[in-house]
């Protein structure tokens, strides 16, 4: 007779009972946080409806529905000057109603007054450069304005101290040094808006040779990832941009470069992020026994959005004609088609399509030359894809009222349909598009986001305490354990580098650890025990 151990099986069934209901509370918890970050993120993407572009007066070109472009009411007199070029940016709400705009210097309200303290943005060691062009940037991604929680934005912009703006106007060197920001609540002064904390300083001191400065949503679909150019140094700036801080830089090696920087040149990814295309570098030429520079040069490279790494992929050259125009067709912006498989750029004449799941180095496909008589032409400039998916081109000159862009930009070759001079409007003299992030890329689900994400961090444990939280010196992990089991205690930086690892046991299941070697900043814990349970959370370090 075979004896049946009910005891055994009733503590079978219970630890079942167990594991599915944790099973399903996680998968509820799940649940809830995906269905409210998709409504975050289905109202974000209304952030990118609506383009500001031209001056005096200024139009917005709204992609709500069907393409409108209309005249901001106060933005056609002269005081504060309205210029809006490559070097302007703005963001509308989550309802798709512009909210607030920059010219590089300025910051406006949706109707073109000057928001209360916004005068002089971006000038935190001097107004030098800004009094020389009018309180207006001619300088790409000069700025760039990034949503920080409810109704207040982050306005990041690149500057000159006087000293460097006494270099770049007496011909000495031109250098941008300084990295700043201001923050925006535009609830304030009776919904009008207000610069609440201006011209505060993220570096100083440096050297960069142009204002290349973009962002991309970070994978845990929450941050941001501000990512400046330094060339000089042959290498990217990241910074870390939640509500609360702002951690950084974290220095990205650019992996094979260039050979000299370039002053007209921009960052940009793809709308998934999966992709950072920059064309700061130019590469040296023989020319006979001459040294020939040539400028025209992208790099292309894979991005995590979850540890912010970039990886070199490739560099491509497209051609730069000596011959036939009055100078060199050097290029002026970049920008992906929508689906990031193939990427433009236009040059001061020309327009170039290039396939980047092709390794080879030229096989840029020539898009259309000039699209006017070379006397009436006003050169190319920054392109961007609009919201409807278009990829429009911008007028580096500002004496006509058209706009020259492509219909289809995810098709190779001709059929993309190049419309010269396509768009048309009777207010203004249309310029560049806007400096933009994607607003409503959402999580990155490939990857995870360990620590970062949000999943990872929604099975807090009774057993387990973490102190002090924040910490400076050092900090005391306690963790209930049978005498039988063990566990592991991991500490991660934002990057998701695992800076300290100890492990935890029935006997010894207190410990102090020394983190006063740490840089400041947020850290993600996890403590794996032996039977494979995870548990996890943040500490800051003061």
């Amino acid at each position: 007779m075979r004896i049946i151990n009910t005891s055994r099986i009733s503590q079978i069934l219970f630890k079942c009972r167990i594991r599915m209901k944790l099973i399903t509370k996680f998968y509820l918890v799940l649940y809830v946080i995906v269905i409210s970050n998709y409504s975050i993120f289905s109202q974000d993407v209304k952030r990118n409806s609506n383009w500001v572009v031209g001056y005096i007066p200024v139009v917005t070109f709204n992609f709500n529905t069907q393409l409108q472009i209309s005249q901001i009411p106060h933005s056609g007199l002269p005081t504060p000057f309205c210029l809006i070029n490559s070097g302007a940016s703005c963001i509308s709400d989550t309802g798709g109603v512009l909210s607030l705009f920059s010219n590089g210097y300025i910051l406006y309200d949706k109707d073109g007054y000057l928001i209360e303290n916004g005068y002089n943005v971006n000038c935190p060691k001097g107004q030098q450069l800004s009094d020389y062009y009018g309180q207006k940037s001619l300088f790409s991604q000069t700025s760039i304005i990034l949503p920080q929680r409810s109704n207040r934005y982050y306005v990041f912009s690149t500057g000159m101290s006087d000293s460097a703006a006494s270099n770049y106007l007496n011909h000495v060197i031109t250098e941008f040094d300084i990295l700043n920001y201001s923050i925006v609540d535009m609830d304030s002064n009776g919904g009008k808006g207000k610069v609440v904390e201006k011209n505060k300083i993220l570096l100083e001191n440096q050297h960069y040779t142009n204002c290349a400065l973009t962002a991309v949503r970070h994978g845990n679909g929450k941050d941001w990832w501000l990512v400046k150019a330094d060339c000089v140094n042959r290498q990217y700036q990241f910074f870390h941009v939640s509500a609360d801080t702002i951690l950084g830089p974290y220095i990205v090696a650019s992996g094979i470069q260039g050979d000299f920087c370039v002053f007209p040149s921009q960052l940009c990814f793809s709308d998934d992020g999966t992709k950072m295309a920059s064309s700061i570098f130019g590469s040296y030429k023989i020319n006979g026994q001459d040294t020939f520079y040539y400028w025209n040069r992208v790099e292309l490279y894979d991005f995590n959005r979850c540890n912010g790494s970039l990886t070199f992929r490739h560099s491509y050259e497209v051609p730069c004609d000596t011959i036939n125009y009055p100078i060199r067709d050097t290029k002026m912006g970049i920008s992906f088609s929508p689906d990031g498989k193939l990427l433009y750029m236009s040059t001061i004449y020309s327009i170039y399509q290039i396939d980047v799941e092709d390794t080879s180095t030229n096989n840029a496909m020539l898009i259309s030359g000039p699209d006017t008589s070379l006397t009436e032409f006003p050169w190319y400039d920054v392109m961007a894809c609009g919201a409807d998916g278009k990829l429009y081109i911008g007028n580096s000159g500002g004496n006509r009222k058209s706009m020259s862009y492509i219909e289809f930009p995810n098709v190779r070759g001709s059929a993309c349909q190049f419309v010269p001079q396509g768009i048309w409007q009777p207010y203004t003299n249309l310029l560049s598009p806007p400096n933009m992030p994607n607003f409503g890329l959402g999580v990155d689900t490939a990857h995870g986001c360990w620590p970062l994400g949000t999943v990872n961090e929604i099975l807090p444990s009774k057993n387990l305490l973490v102190y002090p939280n924040p910490a400076q010196h050092s900090v005391t992990i306690e963790c209930k354990l049978l005498s039988s089991e063990t566990a592991q205690f991991n500490l991660f930086d934002i990057l998701g580098n695992k800076v300290i690892s100890t492990n935890l046991n029935g006997e010894n299941s207190k410990t102090t650890l020394d983190i006063h070697h740490l840089a400041q900043g947020v850290y993600s814990y996890q403590i794996v025990s032996s039977d494979a349970k995870v548990v996890t959370g943040k500490l800051i370090k003061d």
